[in-house]
């Protein structure tokens, strides 16, 4: 099974195709050889909604574009640490 199958692959190997999506984060489901839907792992969706919140927070994207045009640095995380 590759990163698709068809509608009746899924119906006769869900449990392969949940599978699949479990170990490479996605399997694109097909109809006459159109994407019609993804099965997707949870790990990527829980990265897909954590990118959603810090895309969503006006200081962190502030914070990140100061970065990429070089007026941030990164600092050691070990700053985040409580004492």
């Amino acid at each position: 099974m590759g990163s698709s199958i068809t509608i009746a692959e899924l119906n006769r190997r869900g449990s392969a195709a949940v599978r699949q999506a479990r170990r490479h984060g996605q399997v694109c489901v097909t109809d006459r050889g159109q994407a019609v839907a993804f099965i997707l792992s949870a790990e990527k969706v829980e990265a897909m909604l954590e990118t959603l919140e810090v895309m969503s927070d006006p200081k962190a994207m502030a914070a990140i574009r100061n970065y990429e045009a070089g007026r941030a640095r990164m600092k050691d995380v070990s700053c985040l640490d409580d004492e």
